[in-house]
């Protein structure tokens, strides 16, 4: 059943049936783009709406932090309206220096501040209308999927134009599930299709016309060679990441064509959009043809395996890598992929092929490469980066003192064999697992002067400002907390974990609107079960059980199976009164998984409305061989004996519960002496 159908979806066999349709909306002055990544590769529909909407509205003022950030990742001609990004070590990294990459979860952040722009659109209702959908970058697909779940029709119509959903449609299937659950599906009637316009000039989107078939090659390449002129002269520098490429590829010269495309893998590599990336190294594969210098295959070889990795595709990254392998004897390349193969397997793969004694084997291998490697500034750096390896796999294993052992010999590695003027990023990343590991080790404040390091060498990289508010959290500096996630929402684009930290810390310090924080959360990211779990709680402690009850529901649509939330719903239904309904959630909950101790107690609460004394002892006292040292739950089973009449029963378990750390004394003591009342009185 479809949650709203004020979007649209316009599906058609032809662009011009799309386009057509599209056409004749009745809507006001509609924005309309074309998402054919061929044209501009990663956010070729969002980055152009961004550059046709943010130049309208200047009375807008200064764009939040975050805004600004996504806005510029999807549109970067716009920093001479905006500013140029801040930059950070990462950014500001040589190629060759580059050892840190963003995480594939970057794009969907990147996504949702571009969302929260389209949401705070001050002027009348919009109408956006998306075209070629289905020929998307992985980058503006994962926007629209946000877009059509995020935006207010009201506010902000979608109409996302594509051939359809059906088997051999390359729609991806996020964007298709939202477009199925939130849009108004209109089939578009065949129009004759009158496309005059010049193939060349279509930059790959369309089909050869026959003007263009009849040329001989000479003079085709010499078109193809025009169009990338006029593209790389326009001042929209994203065309260098699509028809650029497209065009050099089959202009006169061979090598410029191999030159736009690595250009725009690195860019795309640097940037995290990995899909774009792995897609221009298979064009690449081609371009550079089977008796390309080793150099040229062998980083796009590497680059490859990188993207698969990045792209959480570990078993095909790994036949990259022992492809790799199997083509050179040379020390250094070795060195290289054995690593990457270390990171495969203590990361990577899933639990049942994650194997840390393999990945130690290959981190050693990668080692013992290096004194073959004849530079010495070489060996320095490959010394510092292979042991910083084998420290996580060491973590891995269990052994925190030895992993930060490794840690400092590879800042001795760093310090000793480099040039002070090299590396700052990848001493940065040493000093930050430094830092982790000796919070992980309990010295906090070490930990904390680590911290302070790295961010006034890198302040603008939001990851280390964050893990110090985390610190500062568990240490109870709660405005040092507040600082740093303060700062950190100005200098990243918007992501969950963000709100639902600074939730919790609002609720540990008693203060703040922590509600609003997990319901933030959910907005970027309505998987989050542990926010969704924090806000009902907060809610059920509101007396708002129905909006917990529905919150519940909400997240069980997405995640049927998921005991604490079936825990939480039986709770908002036993809030409602709806003891019967609370007990079969809960029965689930604990049929999935009756290790926790909250879901058995709940259950005994329900069984108790229902006036099934037994049922809830028996539930209180699993709950108290989970958990033996919880004074509200002996206060629970006290309550219930004494229900029952089981006054000297109910007597012992309070006097238990008084005996613990948090136990509510007050009520205690007075429950405690109605009890020894009645014993009395039984004589």
């Amino acid at each position: 059943m479809r949650e709203a159908t004020a979007h649209l979806w316009i599906t058609g066999p032809t662009r011009a049936a799309r386009r057509a349709a599209a056409a004749a909306l009745p809507f006001p002055d509609p924005v309309s783009v074309d998402c054919h990544r061929g044209l501009r590769g990663p956010y070729t529909g969002a980055g152009e709406l961004m550059r046709l909407l943010v130049p309208r509205t200047p009375e807008r003022g200064p764009l939040p932090g975050g805004t600004r950030l996504s806005i510029l990742a999807a549109a970067p001609e716009l920093s001479a309206l905006l500013g140029a990004p801040e930059p950070t070590l990462t950014s500001a990294a040589p190629p060759g220096e580059r050892t840190r990459w963003y995480g594939h979860e970057r794009t969907r952040r990147i996504a949702n501040g571009l969302v929260d722009h389209l949401a705070a659109h001050p002027g009348p209702p919009l109408t956006l209308v998306f075209h070629e959908v289905h020929e998307a970058d992985a980058t503006d697909a994962e926007f629209l999927a946000i877009a059509l779940r995020r935006l207010d029709p009201a506010r902000v119509r979608i109409a996302v134009c594509s051939d359809d959903d059906t088997p051999g449609s390359s729609l991806a299937p996020a964007t298709a599930a939202e477009l199925r659950r939130r849009a108004e599906h209109r089939t578009a009637p065949a129009v004759p299709d009158t496309y005059t316009g010049e193939f060349v000039a279509s930059d790959g989107t369309g089909e050869p016309d026959d003007v263009y078939r009849q040329l001989d090659p000479a003079a085709r390449a010499k078109l193809h060679d025009s169009r990338a002129d006029e593209l790389e002269a326009s001042p929209v520098w994203s065309w260098r990441l699509g028809a650029v490429p497209y065009h050099r590829a089959r202009g006169s010269s061979p090598d410029a064509g191999r030159a736009a495309c690595e250009a725009a893998v690195e860019y795309c590599l640097g940037m995290g959009y990995y899909t774009a990336a792995l897609e221009l190294t298979a064009r690449l594969d081609d371009l550079l043809g089977p008796d390309a210098p080793w150099p040229a295959r062998y980083r796009q070889l590497r680059q490859r395996g990188l993207c698969l990795a990045l792209l959480d595709r570990p078993a095909e990254a790994e036949a990259a890598y022992y492809d790799v392998l199997a083509r050179t004897t040379d020390p250094k390349v070795h060195t290289t992929v054995s690593y990457a193969l270390s990171v495969l397997f203590t990361r990577l793969y899933d639990a049942p092929r994650k194997d840390h004694v393999r990945a130690l084997a290959h981190i050693n291998t990668a080692i013992a490469f290096i004194g073959q490697l004849p530079d010495a500034e070489d060996r320095a750096f490959h010394t510092a980066f292979m042991h910083n390896g084998k420290a996580l796999v060491t973590m891995h294993l269990g052994d925190l003192p030895e992993a930060l052992r490794m840690v400092d010999t590879a800042l001795a590695a760093v310090e000793d064999g480099l040039p002070p003027g090299r590396h700052h990023l990848h001493k940065s990343v040493l000093h930050h697992n430094r830092a982790q590991l000796l919070a992980r080790l309990g010295r906090g404040e070490e930990a904390l002067e680590e911290y302070d390091r790295i961010v006034a060498q890198d302040p603008n990289h939001p990851e280390y400002r964050f893990d110090r508010a985390v610190l500062h959290h568990q240490q109870g500096r709660f405005r040092e907390a507040l600082a740093d996630y303060a700062e950190v929402e100005r200098i990243s684009p918007p992501f969950a974990e963000l709100h639902y930290n600074r939730g919790d810390l609002y609720g540990a310090a008693g203060e703040g609107d922590a509600a609003a924080e997990f319901a933030r959360a959910l907005e970027l990211e309505p998987t989050r079960t542990d926010a969704r779990i924090a806000l009902a709680e907060l809610w059920l402690d509101d007396d708002r059980g129905a909006e917990a009850a529905e919150l519940a529901r909400e997240g069980l649509a997405l995640s049927p199976d998921d005991p604490p939330l079936l825990c939480v719903q039986g709770a908002a239904l036993l809030a409602l009164g709806t003891a019967e309904a609370a007990l079969d959630s809960l029965d689930r909950a604990i049929a999935l998984d009756a290790s926790t101790p909250g879901a058995h107690a709940n259950r005994a609460s329900a069984h108790l409305a229902l006036g099934h004394h037994e049922e809830a002892l028996r539930d209180l006292t699993t709950a108290l061989a989970l958990s033996p040292e919880d004074p509200d739950l002996l206060h629970n089973r006290g309550y219930v004996h004494e229900s029952a009449g089981q006054w000297a029963r109910a007597l012992d378990d309070y006097t238990r519960a008084l005996e613990l750390p948090g136990a509510d004394r007050e009520t205690l003591e007075e429950r405690r002496s109605q009890c020894r009342e009645r014993v009395s009185a039984q004589g």
